[in-house]
Order: C-alpha cells, then sequence, then structure tokens
C-alpha cells in the first residue's frame, strides 16, 4: 500500500566567474595604463620581488625623456622587481663590460638576473658583423673503441675582436659568464626603428635604408637572437614579439614622435614591452602558468554531426581534467536536495524515525561507511546508505550531460526512474522502503542518454542484462539482486573517478558480502543467498570463491557450463607441466630464481642460478644451463636448485643428485634440493586461477580476469617466500654435503664460505665487500688504480679496502712480495702473476692474461673492483720500456692515460691481438739512437716495428733519402766518414727490409761506439731538411753533370726536382736506393731539354712540363679554330703546334727518344708561330676564307669568329666546315637586314616606321595595300631588333618596297586619299575637324605607337565618331526645340504642358518648384 508522497525536491546550483582584464592596442597614458594592469600586482610571477640588472642603450636610460616610466620601470611597477638601470645612451655592445664592472662594485654578488637590450647603436654606427669563432688545426687525444691517440682536428675559439658585433658579444658574455656564473643572464633583441632627427647632425634613417656599412638592422637582429645558442643564454626576440612597428604612421603612436623619434617607445610602447618581457621570462620559468579553463559538457549531437574520429582528433589536442566533487559535499547536496512538503514535516518525521530506528542495526555491518552517512542517515532517508555511496562513485565513472547525480535526484521526465520514480511507487510501508542501488542500474544503464561509455567495459554486462531480463523480471527481489550484481561488476571494472580506489578499499567490490549490505534492511542475508544460488543455477551469475575466502561475484565465462572450465583446465594441465613451469624462463622458476640470492651481495653477478623439478629431463636440461654458463664465464659458480612435489620425492632424488654432482667434476657448481614441495594442491590451485583469468579474458570480463591473475601469482609468491624464508635445503658441491640448511641465506653463506673461498681464495670479493664496487668497469676505475687514490667516494671506498702496506709500495716487487692477511695475499697473489708475465721476455697477450685472471684462483671479472686492482698492479709499469700494442699494431707507451684505457678495455673483455712488449736489450739500446737522430718519442720506438714505422714516416716527410747523409759537405764526420757511411748503409737496411734486424742493430751499435760526434752531425742534418735537400741535390748532381747544367737554365729549384723524381720513382722514399735513381737520371735530363724547347716558343720559365701542359690545356680549349683545319691549310707551323698539342694532353712521357726529340726541334723551328696562332687564330681564320674566296671586312671577320666559339679544338674537318658555312651564311643575312633598313630611309625618309607615322598623324596599317602589310611587320621587327625575321622575310620586304605600290608611302595627297577611304565617308567631315583630338584620345587607351595600329584600332576610333556625331545631332534637336518653345504662344505651351503631366504624372513635383 502506497501512502501520499510527502517529499518534494529542491536543488540549485550557481557557478560564477571572474572577468579577466582586457588590454587594449592603443597609446595611452601613464594613468590609464595604471588602471589598467592593476590586474598584475595581484598575478603570481616566478620573478616577483627578484632584483634585475638592466644593461642597455638609450631605450633602458632613465636620463631619456622620450617616456615617463620606461619597460623596467613598468615591471617593476608589476611584479615588485627591484630595478638597477645600468643603460646609457648611444652605447653600443662594447659598453656591457663597463655596465658589468659598475654592477659588480655598486651590488656585488646581491641581485638575481641581468636583462641585456643592445644592438641598435652597433646598426647605426656600421659595426661589422663578423664571425662567432676563429679556426685553427690543432692537435687533441681522442679515443672511440681502441686506445686513445693524438690526431689533427680543426678547434675552434670565440672570437674576441672588439672591432665586430659578434667578437663584441663574445667579449661581453665572456666576462658576464666568468663573473657571474650562477646569475641568470637574459639578452633581449631591439625592436624596429624608423626615422631619428634630433637635430641637422644627427639624422638616422628607418632600418630599410642599408648602413654605413652595407649592412641592413635585421642583419644585427639576427646575429643578436644567435646568442642564445653560441652562449647558453634565452633570448627574448623583442623585434618580433613586442608587435612595436614604426615603420607605418599607425604603429608611431608608440613611439616618441611621429615627426622626428620613431626610435624612442613612448610610455605604452614600453608598457607593450615590459608585457612581452613578463610573458617570456613566465614561458622561461613555465612555473605557475595562466591556464584558461572551459567546463563544457558534450552533446551527442555535436559528435554525430562531425564524426567520432574528428571529435577524437580534436580532443587529443586537449588535455582532459575531471572535476569531482569531494564526498561528504556530495553527502550535503543530496541531503540538501530532499525537502518536505509544507505542513508534512512531523507527519514525516514519524514514519522517517520508523525506518531510521530499523535500518540501524545494520548500521556497524557496512564495511566503509563513513561516519557522516551514519550520522545523516536521517536527512539521507529514504536513500539507501550502500545507494549514496555508489551514486557517487557511479556519477563519477559513468554520468553525462544528460545523466548526473543531481539529474538522478531531481529527473522528472519519466516517473518510473530515479529518485522522482521511487517515491512514487514506494513508501514507508513497503518492503522496498529504502531506495536500494537497482536504481541507480535503471538510471544510468538501461534507459537512452548520452552515455558514451556503453561500447567499452561496461558493454559485456549492459549486454548480459539485456539478454537474460526476461528470466527474472517476473521475481521483484531476483531482479532486484540481479541489478545490483550488474551495477557491481560495472563500478568494478573502471579505475576511473577520484574516490575509485578508496571506494574499492571501503567496501565497494563485486562480491557476496557487498551485495548483502546493498539490501541490507530490505532483504535478508538468507534471502539474498537463496536468489543468488537461483541466480547462478540460471547461468545468470557467477560466484567464485578465491583464497581468503571471499565469495566474488562474476558473469559466467563464455559457454556457460563447467564443462569449459574442465576443458580448458585439462588443457592447462598438459600445457603447463611441472618440467614447463621449471623451464627457463618458466612461471615458478623465474619467480623462485629471483628470491634465492640477495640482488646487493657482492657475489650476485658471479651467480648463474636454475631452478628445475625432479624429473630427469627437468634436471639435465637445466644442468646444461649452467654448465654452459660456466664454460662461457669462467668466473661464474653455478647453482641448480631442484624442487619436489612431496616428502617421497624429496627422499628418493638425493642418491641420484649427490653422483649428479660429484660426476660433473667442475668445483664451481652446487646443486641444492629444496624439501619445501610444490604439492599437486598447489599446482591445482595454480591452475584453477590461471585457467578462470583466462576465461574470463575470453569473456571480455577485464577486471575479473585482472582479480584471477593477482590470485595465480599470489600461489607463486606464496611457495617461493615458503621455500626461501626457511625451508629446509641438502646441497651438494663435488663430493661435500651440506646438511640442514634453511632458507636460501644459510645455503648463500655456505656456498660463499665453502665455494667461493676454496674455488676464488684471490677473487676481488676477498679485498672488497662494497656492493657498488661490482658494477661494470668504468673508466675511473683503473684511474683510482693507477693514481691510488679515488675521484669518488665509491673509488675511494674500494681502496680503503685494501691494505695500507701494499697501496705504499711503487715497485711491482713490493706488492708481490707482500704478506698478511686474506687481503694482502690476494693482491700479491695478482701482482705476481702479471710480473711473472712481464719479466717473462715474450710478449703479454692481453686477451690470455684477462683470460687467466677469469679462471681460478683470481674469478676476475668486468666489475669497478677489478678495474681498480689492475690499475693498481699496472701502475708499476706506467712509464717504462713496455709498450702496449693494440689490435691495429698501434702502438702505445704506458703512461697513466693509455694504463686506464688498456684496463677498461681488458674488463670489457674487448681485446684481441693486443699485447704487452719491451722488446731485446738491442732494440732498447738502437733505439735510444734512433730516437736522438731522429727526433722520435718513447711512444714512437716502443716497439722494433713501430720505431721502424716511424723511422719510414719520418724519412719519407724529410724529402730525401736517408742515404743522402752521405753525400753531406766534405768533413762533416771528420775522419770517420767511412764509419758513418757504414753505419747510414746498416741504418737503411734496418728501414727498407722486413728481416731479422737483431745483425743490423748490433753492427750500428758497435760502429756508434765511441763516435759520438758522428751521431750529432747525423742528427743536425737529418732535422735540417734543406741540409738533406742539399745533400741529396749533391748525390743527384754528382751522377748527371747534365741535370746540373739543364737544372741552372731552367732555374730549377730543389723541391721541384724533387717532385719530379717521385714521379719516376716507384714506392716511397725511403725504399729509394742510390742505383735506382741514378737510372731515372737520364730521362729526367731528356725531359728537361724538351721544356728548354717548350719554354723558348711559349715564352715562359716553366719548372716542369705539367705547369706548361696545365696553360696549353686551357689555351688549346678556348681556340676556335680546330686542329684539323690548321692541318688542311698546311700551315709550316703545324708539327710545332702539333707537339704543343701532345705536351696539352699528357702524352710527351709515353713518347719515344726519337719522338720527342722530333718535337723539340719543330718546336725549336716554328714554337713561336705556333703559339701566335694559341695566342690569336683570327688571322688563320682570314687564311681559310681567302681559301674560299670568301671577302669580308674587319667586323664581319669578327662577326664569323666570335660565332666559331662553340668549336671544339678536336672537331673534324667536315664539323668545322659546315660551323664556319654558317657563319657565312650569317654574314650575308647581316647584310639584307642592312640593306633592308638603308631602303626605307631612302624611300620614306624617315628613321622608322613609327617616325613615318608620327610624322604623317597617319597609322601605317590603314593605308597601305594588302601586299605590303607582311613586308611593314617585318621592317617593324628589324627596327625594333625585339625578333629577329627570316632572311626570306628580309628579302621579301626589300622587294615589296623597291615596288611601286610602296610609293604611296611618299606622296601625302595618297595617304589621305587612302585614309579617308579606310575611315569610311561617314566619318571622313568628322575626323577632319576633330582628327587631332581624336587621335589623342586613341592614344590614351591603345598607345602611342601608331605603326601598332590596326583594325581594332581603327574599329575604336570608328565607334567614337559614330558616338559624338550622335551627341552632336541630340544636341542640335534639343537647341532646335528650346527655340521653338520660346517662340511658342503662352495657351498652346500650357496645353502641351498639361498633356505632357496627364502623360507623366511623376514629373508633377518638379513642375511645383
Amino acid at each position: 500500500m502506497k501512502k501520499q508522497t510527502m517529499i518534494t525536491l529542491a536543488f540549485a546550483l550557481t557557478l560564477t566567474m571572474p572577468t579577466l582584464p582586457s588590454f587594449a592596442q592603443k597609446a595611452m597614458s601613464k594613468k590609464e595604463i595604471a588602471e589598467r594592469e592593476k590586474a598584475f600586482k595581484n598575478l603570481q610571477h616566478p620573478w616577483k620581488g627578484k632584483k634585475v640588472a638592466y644593461f642597455g642603450d638609450s631605450i633602458t636610460d632613465p636620463n631619456i625623456k622620450a617616456s615617463k616610466v620606461k619597460y623596467w620601470g613598468f615591471l617593476e611597477e608589476w611584479l615588485g622587481i627591484t630595478p638597477y638601470v645600468y643603460g646609457v645612451s648611444g652605447r653600443q655592445w662594447n659598453d656591457i663590460p663597463r655596465q658589468a664592472d659598475k654592477l659588480k662594485k655598486e651590488h656585488g654578488d646581491n641581485f638575481d638576473a641581468i636583462l641585456i637590450f643592445m644592438g641598435t647603436n652597433d646598426y647605426n654606427n656600421g659595426v661589422p658583423i663578423g664571425d662567432w669563432y676563429t679556426e685553427t688545426f690543432d692537435s687533441v687525444r681522442v679515443a672511440r673503441h681502441k686506445p686513445s691517440e693524438m690526431v689533427q682536428r680543426r678547434h675552434r675559439h670565440f672570437a674576441m675582436d672588439k672591432n665586430t658585433l659578434k667578437g663584441r658579444i663574445n667579449i661581453a658574455m665572456s666576462k658576464l659568464k666568468q663573473m657571474y656564473p650562477t646569475k641568470q643572464i637574459v639578452v633581449m633583441t631591439p625592436v624596429h626603428r624608423a626615422l631619428f632627427a634630433s637635430s641637422d647632425k644627427n639624422i638616422q634613417p628607418d632600418e630599410m635604408y642599408e648602413n654605413a656599412r652595407g649592412l641592413f638592422f635585421d642583419e644585427y637582429v639576427k646575429a643578436i637572437k644567435e646568442v642564445g645558442n653560441v652562449w647558453a643564454v634565452p633570448v627574448i626576440d623583442l623585434n618580433s614579439l613586442s608587435g612595436l612597428f614604426p615603420i607605418y604612421d599607425a604603429g608611431a603612436q608608440m613611439f616618441n614622435k611621429m615627426d622626428t623619434d620613431r626610435l624612442h617607445p613612448n610610455d605604452a610602447g614600453h608598457a607593450r614591452m615590459a608585457k612581452t618581457i613578463m610573458q617570456q621570462l613566465s614561458e622561461f620559468c613555465k612555473v605557475k602558468p595562466f591556464f584558461m579553463l572551459y567546463v563544457v559538457h558534450r552533446s551527442d549531437e555535436m559528435v554525430d554531426s562531425m564524426g567520432k574520429d574528428r571529435y577524437q582528433m580534436i580532443t587529443n589536442r586537449f588535455h582532459t581534467v575531471e572535476f569531482h566533487i569531494s564526498a561528504s559535499a556530495a553527502l550535503d547536496l543530496i541531503a540538501g536536495s530532499i525537502v518536505v512538503r509544507n505542513g508534512m514535516q512531523n507527519a514525516w518525521a514519524d514514519e522517517r524515525n520508523q525506518v531510521v530506528n530499523d535500518f540501524k542495526k545494520f548500521l556497524p555491518d557496512l564495511v566503509g561507511l563513513d561516519d557522516k552517512t551514519g550520522e545523516m542517515i536521517d536527512k539521507l532517508c529514504p536513500i539507501h546508505p550502500m545507494t549514496i555511496r555508489l551514486l557517487s562513485r557511479v556519477a563519477e565513472s559513468f554520468a553525462a550531460a544528460q545523466r548526473t547525480m543531481f539529474r538522478f535526484m531531481k529527473d522528472q521526465s519519466n516517473s518510473d526512474i530515479g529518485f522522482v520514480g521511487y517515491i512514487n511507487h514506494y513508501g514507508p510501508d513497503d518492503e522496498a522502503r529504502w531506495l536500494t542501488p537497482e536504481w541507480l542500474w535503471d538510471y544510468f544503464f538501461t534507459r537512452e542518454s548520452d552515455f558514451s561509455d556503453k561500447d567499452t567495459k561496461v558493454a559485456p554486462y549492459i549486454q548480459h542484462y539485456e539478454e537474460s531480463l526476461h528470466l527474472v523480471e517476473s521475481d521483484e527481489d531476483a531482479l532486484r539482486l540481479f541489478k545490483i550484481v550488474m551495477l557491481l561488476l560495472a563500478v568494478s571494472s573502471t579505475t576511473k573517478g577520484a574516490y575509485g580506489v578508496r571506494h574499492m578499499q571501503g567496501g565497494i567490490a563485486a562480491t557476496l558480502d557487498c551485495l548483502e549490505n546493498c539490501v541490507a534492511g530490505v532483504l535478508s542475508k538468507d534471502k539474498v543467498r537463496d536468489l543468488l544460488a537461483t541466480l547462478e543455477e540460471s547461468k545468470l551469475v557467477l560466484q567464485d570463491q578465491a583464497a581468503n575466502g571471499t565469495i566474488r561475484l562474476q558473469l559466467p565465462f563464455k559457454g556457460g557450463s563447467g564443462d569449459a572450465f574442465r576443458v580448458k583446465f585439462e588443457n592447462n594441465d598438459r600445457k603447463y607441466s611441472r618440467y614447463q613451469m621449471f623451464a627457463k624462463d618458466g612461471r615458478f622458476s623465474n619467480e623462485l630464481e629471483k628470491k634465492v640470492w640477495d640482488e646487493n651481495d657482492a657475489t650476485f653477478k658471479r651467480m648463474k642460478i636454475a631452478v628445475c623439478c625432479a624429473e630427469t629431463n627437468s634436471i639435465n636440461n637445466r644442468l646444461a644451463e649452467v654448465k654452459a654458463e660456466l664454460i662461457k664465464s669462467p668466473y661464474k659458480l653455478g647453482l641448480l636448485i631442484v624442487t619436489v612435489k612431496d616428502d617421497p620425492q624429496y627422499s628418493a632424488i638425493q642418491n641420484t643428485l649427490a653422483h649428479t654432482a660429484a660426476d660433473a667434476n667442475e668445483p664451481r657448481l652446487t646443486i641444492a634440493l629444496l624439501k619445501t614441495p610444490l604439492s599437486d594442491e598447489n599446482r591445482k590451485a595454480w591452475l584453477t586461477q590461471l585457467t578462470k583469468m583466462e576465461l574470463a579474458n575470453e569473456s571480455g570480463q577485464t577486471a575479473s580476469a585482472n582479480g584471477y591473475k593477482l590470485e595465480s601469482e599470489k600461489v607463486i609468491t606464496i611457495w617461493t617466500s615458503q621455500a626461501t624464508s626457511g625451508g629446509k635445503l641438502v646441497a651438494w658441491n663435488g663430493t661435500n654435503v651440506f646438511n640442514n640448511l634453511y632458507g636460501t641465506a644459510n645455503l648463500r653463506h655456505t656456498i660463499i664460505t665453502q665455494v667461493l673461498n676454496n674455488v676464488f681464495p684471490y677473487a676481488p670479493e676477498q679485498i672488497v665487500k662494497m656492493v657498488t664496487a661490482y658494477k661494470p668497469c668504468n673508466d675511473a676505475a683503473p684511474a683510482a688504480g693507477i693514481a691510488r687514490k679515488g675521484a669518488t667516494t665509491q673509488m675511494q671506498g674500494v681502496l680503503n679496502s685494501i691494505s695500507p702496506e701494499i697501496l705504499q709500495f711503487t715497485e711491482i716487487d713490493g706488492i708481490a712480495n707482500a704478506t698478511g692477511d686474506k687481503t694482502v695475499t690476494a693482491v700479491s697473489a695478482l701482482a705476481k702473476v702479471i710480473r711473472d708475465k712481464m719479466d717473462s721476455g715474450q710478449r703479454v697477450i692481453l686477451s690470455d692474461l684477462w683470460r687467466e685472471l677469469q679462471e681460478p684462483p683470481f674469478g676476475y671479472y668486468n666489475t669497478i673492483a677489478c678495474g681498480i686492482l689492475l690499475g693498481l698492479i699496472f701502475s708499476c709499469y706506467k712509464n717504462t720500456a713496455f709498450s702496449w700494442t693494440d689490435s691495429v699494431q698501434s702502438t702505445h707507451i704506458l703512461n697513466e692515460q693509455t694504463l686506464k684505457s688498456m684496463i677498461l678495455s681488458m674488463c670489457k673483455g674487448s681485446l684481441n691481438s693486443d699485447y704487452l712488449s719491451a722488446g731485446s736489450i738491442t732494440f732498447q739500446h738502437f733505439r735510444d739512437y734512433v730516437k736522438d737522430i731522429i727526433n722520435l718519442t718513447d711512444a714512437q720506438v716502443a716497439t722494433e716495428a713501430e720505431c721502424c714505422r716511424n723511422m719510414r714516416a719520418a724519412i719519407t716527410q724529410s724529402g730525401a733519402p736517408f742515404w743522402a747523409l752521405k753525400y753531406l759537405p766534405d768533413g762533416t764526420y771528420g775522419p770517420n766518414t767511412d764509419k758513418a757511411n757504414t753505419i747510414i748503409d746498416e741504418m737503411q737496411q734496418f728501414i727498407s727490409a722486413d728481416i731479422d734486424r737483431e745483425a743490423i742493430m748490433n753492427d750500428v751499435l758497435l760502429n756508434f761506439q765511441s763516435r759520438g760526434k758522428v751521431k750529432v752531425a747525423m742528427r743536425k742534418a737529418f732535422q735540417d731538411k734543406a741540409v738533406m735537400s742539399t745533400a741529396f741535390r749533391n748525390f743527384l748532381y754528382s751522377s748527371s753533370p747534365a741535370l746540373a747544367d739543364v737544372a741552372t737554365t731552367l732555374s730549377i729549384q730543389p723541391v721541384d726536382l724533387s717532385d719530379r723524381l717521385h714521379l719516376s720513382m716507384q714506392g716511397e722514399i725511403y725504399t729509394w736506393t742510390e742505383q735506382q735513381v741514378a737510372d731515372k737520371l737520364a730521362d729526367i735530363v731528356n725531359e728537361y731539354q724538351y721544356l728548354v724547347e717548350v719554354d723558348h716558343a711559349l715564352g715562359q720559365n716553366y719548372r716542369n712540363l705539367e705547369d706548361a701542359r696545365k696553360d696549353l690545356a686551357n689555351r688549346f680549349k678556348y681556340q676556335r679554330i680546330p686542329f684539323t683545319a690548321v692541318e688542311d691549310i698546311q700551315k709550316p707551323w703545324y708539327p710545332a703546334l702539333k707537339a704543343l698539342r701532345t705536351l696539352s694532353l699528357g702524352k710527351v712521357a709515353h713518347l719515344t727518344a726519337d719522338e720527342r726529340n722530333a718535337d723539340a726541334a719543330a718546336l725549336r723551328s716554328y714554337g713561336k708561330s705556333a703559339n701566335d696562332f694559341l695566342t690569336d687564330s683570327k688571322p688563320t681564320l682570314a687564311d681559310i676564307l681567302d681559301d674560299r674566296d670568301v671577302n669580308c671586312t674587319a667586323e664581319e671577320l669578327d662577326a664569323i669568329y666570335s660565332g666559331l666559339k662553340s668549336t671544339p679544338f678536336d672537331a673534324t674537318l667536315t664539323q668545322f666546315n659546315h660551323l664556319l658555312d654558317q657563319q657565312v651564311a650569317r654574314i650575308g643575312q647581316a647584310r639584307n637586314r642592312s640593306k633592308l633598313k638603308a631602303l626605307w630611309e631612302s624611300v620614306t625618309g624617315k628613321e622608322s616606321v613609327k617616325a613615318w607615322c608620327d610624322s604623317s598623324s597617319t597609322p601605317i596599317f590603314w593605308i597601305i595595300p594588302k601586299e605590303l602589310r607582311k613586308p611593314i611587320h617585318t621592317v617593324i621587327d628589324l627596327q625594333s631588333g625585339i625578333t629577329t625575321p627570316r632572311d626570306t622575310e628580309v628579302i621579301a620586304a626589300i622587294d615589296a618596297l623597291q615596288n611601286e605600290k610602296a610609293r604611296v608611302l611618299t606622296d601625302a595627297q595618297k595617304v589621305y586619299a587612302a585614309l579617308y577611304e579606310t575611315i569610311g565617308s561617314e566619318y571622313v567631315t568628322y575626323f577632319k575637324v576633330h582628327r587631332p583630338e581624336l587621335l589623342a584620345k586613341l592614344k590614351l587607351s591603345h598607345g602611342n605607337d601608331m605603326s601598332t595600329w590596326e583594325a581594332p584600332e581603327l574599329s575604336r576610333l570608328q565607334s567614337m565618331m559614330k558616338s559624338a556625331i550622335q551627341q552632336q545631332a541630340r544636341q542640335e534637336k534639343l537647341q532646335n526645340t528650346k527655340n521653338e518653345i520660346a517662340e511658342m504662344p503662352v495657351s498652346r505651351l500650357r496645353e502641351n504642358i498639361a498633356s505632357f503631366l496627364d502623360s507623366h504624372p511623376e514629373y508633377c513635383d518638379e513642375f511645383l518648384k
């Protein structure tokens, strides 16, 4: 039975928004600006209250009166910035250092930032822009994947040029960066500038004019913008961002005086600059930015109209921030919306109190219910407390424009839904005396609205509800529970909303407990469970018990029957066998392997751990993995952990594992047996949760799937925790058995003490315990060991672990022979191994050494600790005779840098064929002589091979063979000349031969004994290129006197002679022998004698044939008479020209001696004539034309010659003749064009057709006959020069002008007669009277050149005359009519007017005026 409803709704929500200030973009007074900018005073800005120094020119200078307030004044007013102003009128960038010094003197470091506004005066004074950098080529040490080396590279330096803009900026910024390294420096570009004229002696044009340097203003702005990247400072581009643009009058209102000062901004301009600066400073800081927020609802109509894809594209451009009211506020709003009707307060209180009192017993059981809900239950009645909690959550996650928490409370559009629907159907005496959560399901998920999330995670629940509704709609309570279950599942499927997590923790979840709470006071728990069982039998809901006993609710899986679960479970049972679960990366093995060893233990990276089950295949496969890793990494320890399923298996497998450990014969391998079983029940529990997770995923139940995933992971976590925390273990290492181990921590301790300490007694862990020391080695680690001092606390901590007794030794024997505790013993053992290798006299192959150190008893690997220890030991060999030869056979002395690189590469295992070596005793003495004579460094003579290589390089660079030292002036070696020559020959053998050099070095050492002066003489001579060059030339001239003669004739310089010799010799200089060089001299002499004749012919003084060839190649390239044409006219100098051509093609070297001599003879006889041809071939062209009987003037010859400019010198005679014929033909055409021009002038007496038209005031095409039209066009084209008429057209025009019909052009009477006939008889009279003015009007519209007027212009003239004649006729008729009216009787006139007005009454007003 329903009682009269006593509740109405009252709800109002008002939002107000403050108005934002707007700023007018116009000039304004300071007062106006201050009023407009009041809003800035409350603005939150990162620079508020800062102290800022301002450097600049007149725009910054406080003494310049163009504005009352400067930009820095506005910033002071708006942001409270304290200004320190140093700008001075007229100053340029070179004044910044002075302003900086003044700031330092007055304020020290007591400020926050510097703003620099400078540059406009640099432009005005024409300061060159300049460059940011200068460049040099310098040596620098580099290393990349190989030992370091010195290389030559371009090296930039800041250009500190006080006479250029960029140089001045560099000077200023360098000083500021060093003077104030922690202060913020901001550079601003100068604003646009226009005319400034303060006096006759100070007029500055606007920026559209270049300055005295020829540079425009924007080039200075561009340079200042570049400061940001060059000097790492922010740049505010006021030039573009401020909007100040005085070039136009409209923009001048922001400047001082429109007529004379568009350089200095006024108050409005400075205010605009200040706003720009303020905004940019905020942008730089990115602190407390200003946001505009749109509070909007989405319209489905809008989305539909634009399409979902486009809507998504637009929304992706915005950050969406959801707004949520607090839970407390939501309670107040809901309670406030429930209003009792007037006069019904007492009656409602009685009814409500009964309902509430009956419900209060359920409040303690409502998990997560906050106190305020309980306290306000009177005001919230009849809304169930769980409904209130869910309403807030549902509204957060699924509300939309037409469906919100507030609309749920007040929506009256449908009397069956929402709060209004409830109070319309139920009252305090009904079973449903509380509005339970199913009403939320009806309102938010089943009605048509703008809810856009139905196609997301909620969709399966809505679909399931709609498909299953018919099964429960006849039972009100069952339907109620079904809706609430769907609602709980929907809410649990999303994490959307600010309070989602708290609500889940506070009792809202898709569980039986929560469902019972939702209907507390309406349905009993027994009825709920009974109805829920019915729903489960009907495949509408599925109940699932979690590991903690909680009954979870979810949708049935797809398939709907238990068979689906059974089939999936059986498949997983087969798929995830114990073997697979404990395979590599298996679900259980992976988790257990992570927990066995503490990753914070120093030994963590040394371990290879594998977990298997007790099956034979599992043991064998995982054991094979461990063994493979132990082979690959000799420093590692292996641990195989075997798991069992029950105690019998634990007992049965022990004997097998003991034999396996013993048979492995690997002291680094430990096998452990874990007693804590992974029972069949554990495995079944895991498979059950895994199966449910997969079924939930297949059914689209994401939330449920995530829950099952967590449950399955919990099974693994619980088992592994039990197994590792205290489970019993037994372990075997070889024949050793470790019983009664409990937990993996006990196991770890046993392996470290019983295995690691025995197998690797000298391991770094015996010395260093710090965990961070076992990170991968870096270059700081070996450096710390070498220097015995750490650059960081970490490095120093490692060094502190080493005994001070060890650190005091600098000799290897001191460390190797040290005795003491295990730390000292371990370091001493490392030193002994390395010492023995280095003292062996053999090459120390570094990859072999590293492999040995990785193996027992050391166990070194890529760690910081190993890098430091190796640096410590190898520091004893720093700057000794030993050298490091890398994989590309580059040799490095063992200085601190190379040792560091070598050890780092060694730890990383990247050394292959690298080795250390000191060489033999003989070589060590021999290289001392080489270093002195050749001037080589220790690194360059580090090894025998390196010594030889660098000797060769030095000899090559000297420009002369080493044996040239034998040809020094007499007396250089005193009485030891023979011994010196012997030494030189032996050293030459050392350099040039790849043989056993030990005997050679011995001989050199013997011959040098007691002959120190010989070494000194050799050193001085070899290290002086001029001396070496002279010695080599002495050899050449003594070997070939003819060479000396011809070299003198040609003034051949030593360097040229050396270059020529290089062309003849094979190989590098150090390979040359005296006999090889002597054998080449005859050819060189012959070549130089040939060059003498070339020089004579060409009138030059070439030092080599190559220079002559290059010049000749250029000269032949631009010849216009080909070689074949000269040959055809049989000039006597043709053989000489042919010889020069051979030289230009670089073929002289291929000539035989006889051919070269023949060419030399030809050059001797006719070389100068051939050179004349190359200088000017025009006379030769004249000879060719004479042979053709072609007569031409000098001008015509020039034209023909010019037309041949594209003729290649190697063109065939046929090609040349064809080109020449074309040029000769063009001469005839030119003659015809000249004839036509002359003929026109002789016939008409006028210079051009235009001149004829002007003089006769007649367009020529209006009077000439048809047959003359084309010829006259040809004449016009020829006279204009715009197009060149064809020769046939020119000839036709000549014939036409010579025809009788052309005489019309010379007879004025005929001209007029033809003109009048063309114009037309009806217009002739008017034309004769108005001819000048008609032609003038036509010229205005069609141009002054009457020679271009044809039919269109004639038609226009006739049209003009026709209009004029008609107008004239109208005027005459009007005048005649007026005359008649003047003589007409008044009565007749009145009759006519009356008759006119009868016909045209609209003119009545005109007659009454």
